[in-house]
C-alpha cells in the first residue's frame, strides 16, 4: 500500500497549488528500489543560464545535481544519490539541462547530508548584490563537500557571492531548516521568515495558562503540560534559539536587514534521537515550507497546542505572514515527512517562471 501519510500530504498540497493558482503538482514515482527516498528538494537546485541573442534573451534551466553519495556497503562503490537519476529521465531534455560535480568517496551519512540541496538556497537582488545571493550550510566538523560547493560558487561567475551560516548544530543540517524568503513590504520587496524557539515555547505557556496543559500537540507527542517539564527538550529547545540568533546575526550582516523586519514564527526543537548533540524539529517547522507564489505559502500543519479550539501555532504564523501579504496555504506532513526528518520544502521541489530573469551581462 502507499506510505503513511501520503493521501493526506498529496491532498493539502493539491488544494494548495489549486487555491494559489499555479500549475497542480506533478507527482514522480520512484523506483521500485529507491521510492522511499522522497526527498525532492535535496536531490537538485533549479537554476538558469541566460545569453543575449538577436532580438532578445535565451534562457536554459540548468538543474545542479546534489553531491550526496551513498556508501552502500564494502562489495560496491560509492555511488551517487540514485534518486537524482530521476532528474535525467524525467526532466532533463530540450531547454533542460542538468550538472553534477561532487567527489565519490565514502563519507558517514551525517557529513553527507550537508550535501543535499535542501542545504542550498538564494537571495533575491538587493542593494549592492543586483543578481542576489548564494546561502548554504556549513559546520565545524561537517560541512559540504569541497567539489560540490566548488560548483556551486562557480556558477554564479563571482556575481552570486556566498553567504555560509552554521547549520552544523543540527541533525539534518540544512538551511532550509530555520529560514525562508517571502515578500515584504520594504524597500528591497522581501524579507526572512526565520523559526523562533523562543515564540514556541511562549506559546506552550499560554496554551497552559488557558487550561489547555493535558492536551498532546499530535499522536504520540507529550502533553503541554509535559513538554514544559521536559528538562531535556526545554534546554535542547533554548540552545536552538542561541543557534537561530547566531544564523540570523550572519544574515542581517550580509543583507542590511533590521531584526523588526524579520517575520518569526514558532518552531519548538528537541535533541535528536540519532545524535543527542544535533537538535532537529520537534514540531513541524513552518518555515521549513514551498513558496508557490509571492503571496502564497504552503506550511506545514504545525500541530501546536490548540487552545479554545484555535492551533496557537496556526494563529500566530497566519497573522505574521498577513501582515505582508502572504497567504498560507496548510498541508499535513506530519507522518510523510517531519517524522522522517524533513517537511513540505524537503518533499517537493519546483521549477520557476524564468522570463524575467536577469540580464547578468548588463549588471555586473
Amino acid at each position: 500500500g502507499l506510505p503513511a501519510g501520503w493521501r493526506e500530504f498529496a491532498r493539502d498540497l493539491r488544494a494548495a497549488t489549486r487555491a494559489a493558482g499555479v500549475p497542480a503538482p506533478e507527482f514522480v514515482a520512484g523506483t521500485s528500489q529507491w521510492w522511499k527516498d522522497t526527498w525532492w528538494q535535496d536531490v537538485f537546485e533549479p537554476t538558469t543560464a541566460s545569453m543575449p541573442v538577436p532580438g532578445g534573451v535565451r534562457t536554459m534551466r540548468v538543474l545542479v545535481r546534489s553531491g550526496n553519495v551513498l556508501d552502500l556497503g564494502d562489495d560496491v562503490a560509492p555511488t551517487p544519490r540514485p534518486l537524482a537519476r530521476q532528474i535525467f529521465r524525467h526532466l532533463r531534455g530540450p531547454g533542460v539541462a542538468v550538472v553534477q560535480q561532487l567527489t565519490p568517496s565514502r563519507r558517514d551519512h551525517l557529513t553527507d547530508l550537508r550535501n543535499a540541496t535542501g542545504n542550498v538556497e538564494s537571495l533575491p537582488p538587493y542593494a549592492g548584490n543586483p543578481h542576489g545571493r548564494l546561502v548554504y550550510g556549513t559546520g565545524a566538523t561537517r560541512g559540504p563537500d569541497p567539489a560540490f560547493a566548488g560548483l556551486l560558487t562557480s556558477m554564479g561567475q563571482g556575481l552570486q557571492p556566498p553567504v555560509v551560516i552554521d547549520t552544523g548544530w543540527l541533525m539534518v543540517g540544512h538551511v532550509d531548516e530555520t529560514m525562508h524568503v517571502v515578500r515584504a513590504d520594504n524597500e528591497r520587496g522581501w524579507t526572512l521568515m526565520v523559526a523562533d524557539p523562543r515564540l514556541a515555547a511562549r506559546l506552550l505557556r499560554k496554551a497552559k495558562a488557558e487550561g489547555a496543559g493535558r492536551t498532546t500537540l499530535f499522536p504520540g507527542s507529550a502533553t503541554v503540560d509535559g513538554l514544559l517539564k521536559d528538562r531535556t527538550l526545554t534546554t535542547a529547545n533554548a540552545e536552538a534559539a542561541g543557534h537561530v540568533d547566531k544564523q540570523l546575526a550572519a544574515m542581517l550582516a550580509a543583507t542590511g536587514l533590521r531584526p523588526e523586519e524579520i517575520i518569526r514564527v514558532p518552531v519548538l526543537f528537541t535533541a535528536s534521537e540519532i545524535d543527542p548533540a544535533l537538535l532537529r524539529a520537534y514540531t513541524p517547522a513552518v518555515v521549513n515550507g514551498l513558496s508557490l507564489t509571492a503571496r502564497d505559502f504552503a506550511a506545514p500543519d504545525p500541530h501546536g497546542p490548540v487552545a479554545g479550539g484555535r492551533d496557537l501555532f496556526r494563529e500566530a504564523t497566519r497573522r505574521a505572514l498577513a501582515a505582508q501579504g502572504v497567504r498560507v496555504r496548510w498541508v499535513e506532513d506530519l507522518a510523510w515527512a517531519h517524522l522522517l526528518g524533513g517537511e513540505v520544502h524537503c518533499a517537493t521541489n519546483a521549477l520557476r517562471d524564468t522570463r524575467s530573469t536577469a540580464r547578468w551581462w548588463a549588471r555586473r
